[in-house]
């Protein structure tokens, strides 16, 4: 297994991850989901149709936005891997802020508490 640094993600929360979950076997990739424009904004308000028609080439389609996700799911060149950032299916360095390991702890503390109070909360949809 080839072992990469921690400081080499683009979130400091999935270093927590990884150094958390390391020993069960879990694999954790970051990645850039790309720039997509989706919405349905635009058949609803006249600027928002002459804003995505500006945009609009400058982005991903849905496919082309979701290939990092399928390609970090499915590749079997990446078994047994794990700790790397992806964009456009390629691994890249990562952010300067990720290696902050104040900053990991603190982002690890404050999603915690979000997803405890998010279970205690009754649905009341």
């Amino acid at each position: 297994m080839i072992e990469v640094a921690p400081s080499r993600f683009s979130s400091s929360d999935v270093v927590q991850i990884v150094v958390r979950w390391k020993s069960r076997g879990i694999t954790v990739f970051a990645l850039h989901p790309g720039n997509m424009v989706s919405s349905a904004l635009s058949r609803n308000w006249w600027f928002y149709r002459i804003l995505f028609a500006v945009v609009r080439p400058f982005t991903k389609s849905l496919q082309q936005a979701a290939s990092t996700t399928i390609y970090c799911a499915t590749a079997h060149e990446l078994t047994g891997l794990t700790s790397l950032y992806f964009n456009n299916c390629y691994v890249c360095d990562p952010s300067g802020a990720s290696k902050n390991e104040p900053l990991q702890e603190s982002l690890w503390q404050i999603s915690e508490k979000m997803v405890d109070r998010a279970l205690e909360t009754p649905d009341h949809a």
